[in-house]
Protein backbone atom coordinates (compact mmCIF):
# COMPACT_ATOMS: atom_id res chain seq x y z
CA UNK A 1 0.00 0.00 0.00
CA UNK A 2 1.21 3.49 -0.80
CA UNK A 3 1.70 5.83 2.15
CA UNK A 4 -1.14 8.32 2.31
CA UNK A 5 -0.02 11.50 0.61
CA UNK A 6 2.71 9.99 -1.59
CA UNK A 7 2.38 10.81 -5.28
CA UNK A 8 3.60 8.42 -7.96
CA UNK A 9 4.17 8.97 -11.71
CA UNK A 10 1.47 7.83 -14.12
CA UNK A 11 3.77 5.20 -15.63
CA UNK A 12 4.26 3.64 -12.20
CA UNK A 13 0.52 3.70 -11.52
CA UNK A 14 -0.26 1.98 -14.81
CA UNK A 15 2.48 -0.57 -14.17
CA UNK A 16 0.87 -1.37 -10.81
CA UNK A 17 -2.49 -1.90 -12.54
CA UNK A 18 -0.81 -4.19 -15.04
CA UNK A 19 0.98 -6.19 -12.33
CA UNK A 20 -2.15 -6.61 -10.24
CA UNK A 21 -4.74 -7.57 -12.80
CA UNK A 22 -4.79 -10.53 -15.13
CA UNK A 23 -7.28 -12.41 -17.28
CA UNK A 24 -10.31 -13.74 -15.41
CA UNK A 25 -11.86 -17.15 -16.01
CA UNK A 26 -15.05 -15.71 -17.43
CA UNK A 27 -17.91 -18.01 -18.39
CA UNK A 28 -18.59 -18.38 -22.10
CA UNK A 29 -21.61 -18.07 -24.29
CA UNK A 30 -22.26 -18.79 -27.94
CA UNK A 31 -23.84 -16.03 -29.98
CA UNK A 32 -24.47 -14.87 -33.52
CA UNK A 33 -21.55 -12.99 -35.06
CA UNK A 34 -23.90 -10.17 -36.01
CA UNK A 35 -24.59 -9.55 -32.29
CA UNK A 36 -21.01 -9.97 -31.03
CA UNK A 37 -19.57 -6.45 -31.41
CA UNK A 38 -17.82 -5.39 -28.23
CA UNK A 39 -17.47 -8.94 -26.91
CA UNK A 40 -14.23 -10.84 -26.36
CA UNK A 41 -13.63 -13.80 -28.67
CA UNK A 42 -12.32 -16.82 -26.72
CA UNK A 43 -11.50 -19.28 -29.51
CA UNK A 44 -9.37 -18.89 -32.65
CA UNK A 45 -11.46 -18.74 -35.80
CA UNK A 46 -10.63 -20.42 -39.13
CA UNK A 47 -12.13 -19.68 -42.50
CA UNK A 48 -14.70 -22.06 -43.91
CA UNK A 49 -14.30 -20.63 -47.39
CA UNK A 50 -11.72 -19.68 -49.96
CA UNK A 51 -11.65 -15.92 -50.44
CA UNK A 52 -12.43 -15.14 -53.15
CA UNK A 53 -14.46 -18.29 -53.59
CA UNK A 54 -13.91 -18.22 -57.39
CA UNK A 55 -11.91 -16.35 -60.01
CA UNK A 56 -13.83 -13.10 -60.47
CA UNK A 57 -13.52 -9.92 -62.43
CA UNK A 58 -12.12 -6.91 -60.57
CA UNK A 59 -13.99 -4.51 -62.86
CA UNK A 60 -16.45 -4.21 -65.71
CA UNK A 61 -14.74 -5.42 -68.87
CA UNK A 62 -14.13 -8.25 -71.33
CA UNK A 63 -12.60 -11.63 -70.48
CA UNK A 64 -9.94 -12.87 -72.91
CA UNK A 65 -8.55 -16.37 -73.20
CA UNK A 66 -5.03 -16.62 -71.82
CA UNK A 67 -2.50 -15.81 -74.56
CA UNK A 68 -5.17 -14.81 -77.06
CA UNK A 69 -4.20 -11.25 -77.98
CA UNK A 70 -5.76 -9.62 -81.06
CA UNK A 71 -7.55 -6.41 -82.06
CA UNK A 72 -11.16 -7.66 -82.13
CA UNK A 73 -13.24 -10.48 -80.65
CA UNK A 74 -16.65 -12.01 -81.12
CA UNK A 75 -18.90 -11.36 -78.12
CA UNK A 76 -20.32 -14.56 -76.61
CA UNK A 77 -22.42 -13.30 -73.71
CA UNK A 78 -22.62 -10.95 -70.74
CA UNK A 79 -22.22 -12.31 -67.21
CA UNK A 80 -23.49 -10.26 -64.27
CA UNK A 81 -22.39 -10.67 -60.65
CA UNK A 82 -24.18 -13.61 -59.09
CA UNK A 83 -24.42 -15.52 -62.38
CA UNK A 84 -22.19 -18.07 -64.09
CA UNK A 85 -20.79 -18.09 -67.64
CA UNK A 86 -22.72 -20.44 -69.93
CA UNK A 87 -20.42 -20.27 -72.97
CA UNK A 88 -16.91 -21.69 -73.18
CA UNK A 89 -14.26 -19.08 -73.90
CA UNK A 90 -12.35 -19.81 -77.10
CA UNK A 91 -9.77 -18.07 -79.35
CA UNK A 92 -11.20 -15.02 -81.03
CA UNK A 93 -14.14 -14.79 -78.62
CA UNK A 94 -14.76 -12.77 -75.47
CA UNK A 95 -17.26 -12.63 -72.65
CA UNK A 96 -18.37 -9.38 -71.10
CA UNK A 97 -18.09 -9.65 -67.29
CA UNK A 98 -19.35 -7.25 -64.67
CA UNK A 99 -17.39 -6.43 -61.51
CA UNK A 100 -17.54 -9.40 -59.14
CA UNK A 101 -18.81 -11.83 -61.78
CA UNK A 102 -17.05 -15.19 -62.28
CA UNK A 103 -14.74 -15.18 -65.29
CA UNK A 104 -14.92 -18.06 -67.79
CA UNK A 105 -12.50 -20.95 -67.37
CA UNK A 106 -9.18 -20.23 -69.08
CA UNK A 107 -9.43 -16.43 -68.78
CA UNK A 108 -6.00 -14.78 -68.76
CA UNK A 109 -7.08 -11.20 -68.27
CA UNK A 110 -10.04 -8.84 -68.29
CA UNK A 111 -9.74 -5.77 -70.48
CA UNK A 112 -11.31 -2.69 -68.90
CA UNK A 113 -14.35 -1.62 -70.86
CA UNK A 114 -12.82 1.88 -71.08
CA UNK A 115 -10.25 0.39 -73.49
CA UNK A 116 -12.83 -1.20 -75.78
CA UNK A 117 -15.63 -0.41 -78.17
CA UNK A 118 -18.44 -2.71 -79.31
CA UNK A 119 -20.52 -2.79 -82.49
CA UNK A 120 -22.68 -5.51 -84.03
CA UNK A 121 -21.47 -8.16 -81.60
CA UNK A 122 -17.79 -7.44 -82.19
CA UNK A 123 -15.56 -6.03 -79.45
CA UNK A 124 -12.58 -3.93 -80.54
CA UNK A 125 -9.68 -3.63 -78.08
CA UNK A 126 -7.41 -0.60 -78.03
CA UNK A 127 -3.65 -1.15 -78.19
CA UNK A 128 -2.47 -0.06 -74.73
CA UNK A 129 0.47 -0.86 -72.50
CA UNK A 130 -1.90 -2.08 -69.79
CA UNK A 131 -1.79 -5.87 -69.56
CA UNK A 132 -3.06 -6.14 -65.97
CA UNK A 133 -5.09 -9.32 -65.38
CA UNK A 134 -7.82 -7.42 -63.49
CA UNK A 135 -8.87 -10.68 -61.90
CA UNK A 136 -9.30 -11.55 -58.23
CA UNK A 137 -8.02 -15.11 -58.13
CA UNK A 138 -9.69 -17.80 -56.05
CA UNK A 139 -8.16 -18.04 -52.57
CA UNK A 140 -5.67 -15.19 -53.07
CA UNK A 141 -6.89 -13.46 -49.88
CA UNK A 142 -7.50 -16.52 -47.73
CA UNK A 143 -7.79 -20.28 -48.06
CA UNK A 144 -10.37 -22.44 -46.31
CA UNK A 145 -8.80 -23.50 -43.00
CA UNK A 146 -6.61 -20.41 -42.67
CA UNK A 147 -6.82 -18.56 -39.38
CA UNK A 148 -9.07 -15.50 -39.53
CA UNK A 149 -8.77 -14.25 -35.93
CA UNK A 150 -6.58 -15.22 -33.02
CA UNK A 151 -8.25 -15.17 -29.59
CA UNK A 152 -8.59 -13.30 -27.37
CA UNK A 153 -9.67 -10.23 -29.31
CA UNK A 154 -12.25 -7.55 -28.67
CA UNK A 155 -14.61 -7.86 -31.61
CA UNK A 156 -15.31 -4.76 -33.65
CA UNK A 157 -17.22 -4.07 -36.88
CA UNK A 158 -14.36 -5.12 -39.16
CA UNK A 159 -13.88 -8.38 -37.25
CA UNK A 160 -17.56 -9.19 -37.67
CA UNK A 161 -17.47 -8.45 -41.39
CA UNK A 162 -14.42 -10.68 -41.87
CA UNK A 163 -15.96 -13.55 -39.91
CA UNK A 164 -19.19 -13.38 -41.89
CA UNK A 165 -17.24 -13.16 -45.16
CA UNK A 166 -15.42 -16.36 -44.20
CA UNK A 167 -18.67 -18.23 -43.59
CA UNK A 168 -18.52 -18.02 -39.77
CA UNK A 169 -21.90 -17.09 -38.31
CA UNK A 170 -21.54 -18.02 -34.61
CA UNK A 171 -18.69 -17.57 -32.12
CA UNK A 172 -17.83 -18.31 -28.49
CA UNK A 173 -17.38 -15.15 -26.43
CA UNK A 174 -16.67 -14.38 -22.80
CA UNK A 175 -19.42 -13.01 -20.63
CA UNK A 176 -19.33 -9.28 -20.10
CA UNK A 177 -17.42 -7.87 -17.18
CA UNK A 178 -19.76 -6.69 -14.44
CA UNK A 179 -19.35 -3.11 -13.25
CA UNK A 180 -20.59 -1.20 -10.21
CA UNK A 181 -20.79 2.59 -10.37
CA UNK A 182 -20.85 4.44 -7.05
CA UNK A 183 -21.15 8.23 -6.98
CA UNK A 184 -20.36 9.70 -3.57
CA UNK A 185 -21.33 13.03 -2.07
CA UNK A 186 -24.20 14.67 -0.19
CA UNK A 187 -24.01 17.55 -2.66
CA UNK A 188 -25.14 15.63 -5.75
CA UNK A 189 -28.76 15.14 -6.83
CA UNK A 190 -30.39 13.48 -9.83
CA UNK A 191 -33.12 16.02 -10.71
CA UNK A 192 -33.23 19.82 -10.89
CA UNK A 193 -36.21 20.00 -8.53
CA UNK A 194 -34.07 18.31 -5.86
CA UNK A 195 -31.41 21.01 -5.96
CA UNK A 196 -30.87 22.83 -2.68
CA UNK A 197 -28.31 25.41 -1.60
CA UNK A 198 -24.78 24.20 -2.39
CA UNK A 199 -25.94 21.16 -4.37
CA UNK A 200 -25.12 20.15 -7.95
CA UNK A 201 -26.45 17.78 -10.57
CA UNK A 202 -24.99 14.27 -10.63
CA UNK A 203 -23.34 14.35 -14.06
CA UNK A 204 -20.71 11.74 -13.15
CA UNK A 205 -23.26 8.96 -12.79
CA UNK A 206 -24.70 9.23 -16.31
CA UNK A 207 -21.20 9.85 -17.71
CA UNK A 208 -19.79 6.69 -16.14
CA UNK A 209 -22.89 4.69 -17.04
CA UNK A 210 -22.62 5.68 -20.68
CA UNK A 211 -18.88 4.98 -20.75
CA UNK A 212 -19.42 1.54 -19.22
CA UNK A 213 -22.07 0.67 -21.78
CA UNK A 214 -19.84 1.97 -24.58
CA UNK A 215 -17.10 -0.41 -23.43
CA UNK A 216 -19.46 -3.37 -22.98
CA UNK A 217 -19.32 -3.37 -19.17
CA UNK A 218 -22.54 -4.73 -17.71
CA UNK A 219 -23.71 -2.36 -14.98
CA UNK A 220 -25.04 -4.38 -12.04
CA UNK A 221 -25.04 -1.58 -9.44
CA UNK A 222 -25.47 2.14 -10.13
CA UNK A 223 -26.16 4.28 -7.09
CA UNK A 224 -25.33 7.37 -5.08
CA UNK A 225 -23.58 6.96 -1.74
CA UNK A 226 -23.85 9.58 1.02
CA UNK A 227 -20.82 11.04 2.76
CA UNK A 228 -20.88 8.52 5.58
CA UNK A 229 -18.08 6.08 6.44
CA UNK A 230 -20.26 3.07 7.27
CA UNK A 231 -22.49 3.63 4.24
CA UNK A 232 -19.39 3.83 2.05
CA UNK A 233 -17.98 0.59 3.49
CA UNK A 234 -21.29 -1.21 2.99
CA UNK A 235 -21.64 0.05 -0.59
CA UNK A 236 -18.11 -1.07 -1.42
CA UNK A 237 -18.60 -4.51 0.10
CA UNK A 238 -21.77 -5.07 -1.93
CA UNK A 239 -20.18 -3.71 -5.12
CA UNK A 240 -17.10 -5.93 -4.78
CA UNK A 241 -19.26 -8.99 -4.08
CA UNK A 242 -21.48 -8.45 -7.13
CA UNK A 243 -19.14 -7.03 -9.78
CA UNK A 244 -15.70 -7.40 -11.37
CA UNK A 245 -14.86 -3.69 -11.62
CA UNK A 246 -15.98 -1.06 -9.12
CA UNK A 247 -15.84 2.59 -10.17
CA UNK A 248 -16.23 5.21 -7.46
CA UNK A 249 -16.40 8.93 -8.18
CA UNK A 250 -15.54 11.42 -5.46
CA UNK A 251 -14.53 10.95 -1.85
CA UNK A 252 -10.93 10.00 -2.63
CA UNK A 253 -9.08 13.13 -1.54
CA UNK A 254 -8.04 14.12 2.02
CA UNK A 255 -11.05 16.13 3.13
CA UNK A 256 -13.00 15.48 6.32
CA UNK A 257 -15.76 13.79 4.31
CA UNK A 258 -13.57 11.83 1.90
CA UNK A 259 -14.11 8.31 3.21
CA UNK A 260 -13.34 6.11 0.21
CA UNK A 261 -9.66 5.44 0.95
CA UNK A 262 -10.19 4.15 4.47
CA UNK A 263 -13.43 2.44 3.51
CA UNK A 264 -11.54 0.36 0.96
CA UNK A 265 -9.28 -0.95 3.70
CA UNK A 266 -12.23 -1.59 6.00
CA UNK A 267 -13.88 -3.57 3.20
CA UNK A 268 -10.83 -5.86 3.05
CA UNK A 269 -9.28 -4.53 -0.16
CA UNK A 270 -5.61 -3.90 -0.87
CA UNK A 271 -4.92 -0.30 -1.75
CA UNK A 272 -2.05 0.08 -4.22
CA UNK A 273 -1.90 3.85 -4.71
CA UNK A 274 -3.96 6.90 -3.90
CA UNK A 275 -2.21 9.85 -5.53
CA UNK A 276 -0.84 10.09 -9.09
CA UNK A 277 1.28 12.91 -10.52
CA UNK A 278 -1.23 13.94 -13.18
CA UNK A 279 -3.32 17.06 -13.71
CA UNK A 280 -6.22 16.55 -13.59
CA UNK A 281 -6.52 13.34 -11.59
CA UNK A 282 -4.06 13.60 -8.68
CA UNK A 283 -6.36 12.06 -6.03
CA UNK A 284 -6.66 8.74 -7.88
CA UNK A 285 -7.02 5.44 -6.00
CA UNK A 286 -6.58 1.86 -7.15
CA UNK A 287 -7.40 -1.11 -4.93
CA UNK A 288 -7.98 -4.78 -5.55
CA UNK A 289 -9.14 -8.13 -4.22
CA UNK A 290 -8.65 -11.47 -6.01
CA UNK A 291 -10.33 -11.09 -9.39
CA UNK A 292 -11.62 -7.62 -8.54
CA UNK A 293 -10.51 -4.09 -9.40
CA UNK A 294 -11.66 -0.92 -7.64
CA UNK A 295 -10.94 2.56 -8.97
CA UNK A 296 -11.55 5.63 -6.86
CA UNK A 297 -11.82 8.52 -9.32
CA UNK A 298 -11.69 12.22 -8.45
CA UNK A 299 -15.04 13.97 -8.22
CA UNK A 300 -14.70 16.55 -10.98
CA UNK A 301 -16.15 15.31 -14.30
CA UNK A 302 -13.16 16.00 -16.58
CA UNK A 303 -11.03 14.01 -14.14
CA UNK A 304 -13.64 11.26 -14.18
CA UNK A 305 -13.59 11.05 -17.98
CA UNK A 306 -9.80 11.08 -18.19
CA UNK A 307 -9.35 8.53 -15.40
CA UNK A 308 -11.85 6.18 -17.01
CA UNK A 309 -9.90 6.42 -20.25
CA UNK A 310 -6.52 5.91 -18.59
CA UNK A 311 -7.33 3.26 -15.98
CA UNK A 312 -10.72 1.59 -16.34
CA UNK A 313 -10.47 0.82 -20.06
CA UNK A 314 -6.99 -0.59 -19.46
CA UNK A 315 -8.20 -2.72 -16.55
CA UNK A 316 -11.11 -4.12 -18.53
CA UNK A 317 -8.71 -5.18 -21.26
CA UNK A 318 -6.35 -6.82 -18.78
CA UNK A 319 -9.14 -8.71 -17.04
CA UNK A 320 -10.45 -10.13 -20.32
CA UNK A 321 -7.00 -10.84 -21.74
CA UNK A 322 -7.40 -8.14 -24.39
CA UNK A 323 -5.18 -5.36 -23.15
CA UNK A 324 -5.20 -2.51 -25.63
CA UNK A 325 -2.72 0.32 -25.44
CA UNK A 326 -4.24 3.76 -25.64
CA UNK A 327 -3.87 5.48 -28.98
CA UNK A 328 -1.36 8.31 -28.77
CA UNK A 329 -0.21 10.46 -31.69
CA UNK A 330 2.51 13.08 -32.04
CA UNK A 331 1.07 16.32 -33.38
CA UNK A 332 2.31 19.94 -33.41
CA UNK A 333 0.91 22.68 -31.18
CA UNK A 334 -0.80 25.63 -32.85
CA UNK A 335 0.26 28.02 -30.08
CA UNK A 336 2.84 28.08 -27.31
CA UNK A 337 1.85 26.72 -23.89
CA UNK A 338 3.21 27.76 -20.50
CA UNK A 339 2.52 26.99 -16.85
CA UNK A 340 4.04 27.92 -13.49
CA UNK A 341 4.25 24.51 -11.82
CA UNK A 342 5.62 21.41 -13.52
CA UNK A 343 5.49 18.66 -10.89
CA UNK A 344 2.75 16.74 -12.70
CA UNK A 345 2.01 15.37 -16.15
CA UNK A 346 -0.76 17.64 -17.39
CA UNK A 347 -3.52 16.79 -19.85
CA UNK A 348 -4.94 19.80 -21.70
CA UNK A 349 -8.23 19.58 -23.69
CA UNK A 350 -7.69 20.51 -27.33
CA UNK A 351 -9.09 20.20 -30.81
CA UNK A 352 -7.31 19.20 -34.02
CA UNK A 353 -7.36 21.81 -36.77
CA UNK A 354 -7.90 20.98 -40.42
CA UNK A 355 -4.15 21.45 -40.89
CA UNK A 356 -3.32 18.93 -38.17
CA UNK A 357 -2.35 21.36 -35.39
CA UNK A 358 -3.49 21.06 -31.78
CA UNK A 359 -5.47 24.03 -30.54
CA UNK A 360 -6.30 24.55 -26.88
CA UNK A 361 -9.99 24.93 -26.11
CA UNK A 362 -11.40 27.27 -23.49
CA UNK A 363 -10.87 25.39 -20.24
CA UNK A 364 -11.40 26.49 -16.65
CA UNK A 365 -10.27 23.31 -14.91
CA UNK A 366 -11.42 19.77 -14.17
CA UNK A 367 -14.99 20.84 -13.28
CA UNK A 368 -15.43 22.34 -16.78
CA UNK A 369 -17.02 19.33 -18.48
CA UNK A 370 -18.41 21.44 -21.32
CA UNK A 371 -14.83 21.94 -22.53
CA UNK A 372 -14.72 18.30 -23.63
CA UNK A 373 -17.72 18.89 -25.88
CA UNK A 374 -15.48 21.26 -27.86
CA UNK A 375 -12.41 19.00 -27.76
CA UNK A 376 -11.06 16.13 -29.84
CA UNK A 377 -8.75 14.94 -27.08
CA UNK A 378 -5.96 15.97 -24.73
CA UNK A 379 -2.37 16.95 -25.34
CA UNK A 380 0.14 15.98 -22.68
CA UNK A 381 2.57 18.37 -21.01
CA UNK A 382 5.43 16.27 -19.58
CA UNK A 383 6.50 16.52 -15.95
CA UNK A 384 9.22 19.11 -15.55
CA UNK A 385 8.17 21.15 -18.59
CA UNK A 386 6.94 24.69 -17.96
CA UNK A 387 6.86 25.78 -21.60
CA UNK A 388 6.08 24.23 -24.96
CA UNK A 389 6.84 26.04 -28.21
CA UNK A 390 4.38 26.69 -31.01
CA UNK A 391 4.93 23.99 -33.60
CA UNK A 392 6.46 21.61 -31.07
CA UNK A 393 5.16 18.04 -31.41
CA UNK A 394 3.49 16.65 -28.30
CA UNK A 395 1.64 13.49 -27.35
CA UNK A 396 -2.05 13.68 -28.27
CA UNK A 397 -4.63 11.31 -26.81
CA UNK A 398 -7.94 11.31 -28.71
CA UNK A 399 -11.19 11.14 -26.82
CA UNK A 400 -12.51 7.59 -26.89
CA UNK A 401 -15.57 5.95 -25.50
CA UNK A 402 -17.82 8.98 -25.89
CA UNK A 403 -21.19 8.85 -27.59
CA UNK A 404 -20.73 11.53 -30.24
Amino acid sequence: MSDKGSMIPLAEALAKVDETLGPLELSRERMAVTEAAGRVLVEDQFSRLDLPAFDKSAMDGYALLKGDERESYRLLETVAAGNLPTRKLEPGATTRVMTGAPVPEGTGRVVMQEYTSESDGVVHVQDTADRSPNICWKGEDLRAGDRVLRAPVLLGPLHLANLIGCGITEVEVARRLRAAVLCTGDEIVDAPEQLGPGQIMNSNGPLLGALCRRHELEIVIHRRVPDDFQDTVAALEQAVAESDIVIVSGGVSVGDYDFVGEALLAAGLTRHFDRVATKPGKPMTFASAPGKAVFGLPGNPVSVYLAFQLYVVRAAGLMTGCKAEGRHLRLPLQDAFSRRKAARLQYVPCRVSAEGFLQQVKYHGSAHLLALAEADGFFAVPRGATELRAGEKVSFMPLVGDLR
